[in-house]
């Protein structure tokens, strides 16, 4: 898989840690070019795009989705992430073309994109109503912010790193992905320890990706350094949006019948447009006609 985005999951010998990380630049940069994102825009969605697909990743059954999403008041306003355990994500950006100004660091400003707000974590689970969980954020970074909600929400030590690097002269994402690792509640001090030295001397995802031949296999071998990492499940992942022509119509048979007859009145084709790939699907006079009269046949 080494040509392809993928994750990858491991375990420490002692079963003390697991952890999981990615490589998605492919992904990020399809989405790059789907929305026409900015620098920025693109930095920010590729990173909780890469947060979704491994926290989605550790959903127990298929039909289950996890759902990232930021709202604050920045430029950037509101971003999304919809992944599943199957490796397939969708993602949605309010802002495309936000542009500031470098952070005091000389890196992409995401933060002040994003500014002050909430981190928004919903799991579907089939059941009546999801798992939602909010807490505020703390950087707008969003890494910061997901090790915020594990420690706060899931009661769980949580060490995450994301990352996405452009070339400059190709104007295209060159580097992305991130990884997870999460101690176990019998985890040692001596597991603690080794785990903190070695974050405390990693380089960043983007530099570990680069250096490595964008290997997430590499990246855990860094980080879990001294717990002989037990490497095992390794997936592909890959956009999936899940809008159909169907699905429009579903949406359009939920309006009450005024809507439509307003929509009727207007004489010209609907045209519904997907949030997340943007893809458009047209639905004329004929369409609406059956809709509304499907909708008073059961009235009568």
């Amino acid at each position: 898989m080494n040509d392809t985005d993928h994750l990858i999951t491991a375990r420490s010998e002692n079963d003390e840690i697991k952890a999981i990380s990615i490589t998605s630049k492919n992904l990020v940069d399809y989405k790059r070019r789907l929305q026409n994102l900015s620098p920025i825009s693109t930095a920010a969605i590729g990173r909780l795009m890469s947060a979704a697909l491994m926290m989605g990743h550790w959903l127990k059954n298929g039909s289950d989705t996890l759902t990232l999403e930021i709202a604050g008041d920045g430029e950037l306003s509101h971003i999304s992430a919809i992944s599943n355990n199957a490796g397939e994500v969708r993602s949605y950006v309010s802002n495309p073309s936000v542009i500031l100004p470098p952070n005091q660091a000389g890196h992409l400003n995401v933060g002040g994109a994003i500014g002050k707000g909430h981190l928004i974590v919903i799991r579907d689970l089939g059941l009546k109503t999801p798992y939602i969980s909010q807490t505020d954020l703390q950087s707008g970074e969003i890494a910061e912010d997901l090790a915020y909600y594990f420690a706060q929400s899931e009661q769980t030590p949580s060490a995450i790193g994301l990352g996405v690097h452009f070339d400059k002269e190709k104007v295209i994402v060159d580097h992305a992905g991130g990884f997870l690792i999460q101690l176990m509640p019998n985890a040692s001090e001596k597991t603690i320890s080794v785990l903190e030295n070695n974050l405390k001397n990693t380089p960043t995802v983007t530099e570990m990706l680069k250096e490595n031949g964008d290997s997430p296999k590499r990246m855990l071998e860094i980080l879990m350094k001294g717990l002989n990492p037990i490497f095992e499940e390794e997936k592909a992942v890959t956009w999936k949006c899940n809008c159909s022509y169907e699905r429009g119509l579903r949406i359009l048979s939920s309006l009450p019948s005024k809507d439509l007859q307003d929509l009727l009145n207007e004489e010209k084709p609907i045209d519904l447009s997907c949030d997340f790939c943007g893809k458009s699907y047209s639905y004329d006079k004929s369409v609406l006609q059956d809709i509304l009269a499907k909708k008073e046949e059961k009235h009568e």
